[in-house]
């Protein structure tokens, strides 16, 4: 029993701390959560890992996102975790790059810029892959009570870029998205 202590209080310790951490994406009040992990990633596009005994396969972590006719380099967030750090904390983010957030059902969802270091561009996309709506320009919260940014309808993809990417890229509500495992 005492060699499992020290484990019982790593397990526990790392439970308070994540539930410390404040993210980027919440869920309205009153409104289902999405604490499900499962990826809605393709399977045949899994990578497999062979160095684990049970030969799991793994979801990819980079998937090319193209809007009309540009291509974001993104990285995936779809885990609850992961969706919940986000781009926090980060200090850039390249030209052609953001990150995919994938929920496992579709509903309405409000992002918020809390521990951002710079603007971003928040395109919210349907499950039918088109454009629902962009709130462009959105700036990092420095204050107690950051603003929601939340989508008009439900959604099940979202990609942050930059701020001004859209405008500089053409990118307008209702656009086809084309969303592809892979860098």
């Amino acid at each position: 029993m005492r060699a499992r202590a020290p484990l019982i209080i790593a397990v526990l310790c790392c439970i308070i701390t994540l539930s410390a951490l404040s993210g980027c994406v919440t869920t309205l009040p009153g409104a289902p959560t999405n604490t499900n992990s499962v990826t809605t990633a393709a399977p045949s596009s899994a990578v497999t890992n062979s160095s684990s005994a049970a030969n799991v396969s793994k979801p990819p972590t980079a998937y090319r996102v193209t809007i009309g006719s540009t291509t974001i380099y993104a990285q995936v967030a779809d885990t609850f975790a992961e969706r919940e750090m986000g781009l926090m904390n980060r200090t850039y983010l390249n030209e052609n790059a953001g990150m995919l957030f994938i929920f496992p059902t579709r509903e309405q969802q409000s992002f918020w810029m809390k521990n951002m270091r710079f603007p971003l561009d928040i395109v919210f996309i349907t499950a039918d892959k088109h454009v629902l709506q962009i709130y462009q320009s959105v700036p990092p919260c420095t204050t107690g009570q950051c603003t929601l940014y939340t989508s008009s309808g439900p959604i099940q993809y979202v990609v942050e870029v930059n701020a001004g990417f859209c405008v500089r890229n053409g990118i307008a509500s209702g656009d086809p998205v084309v969303i592809a495992a892979g860098s």
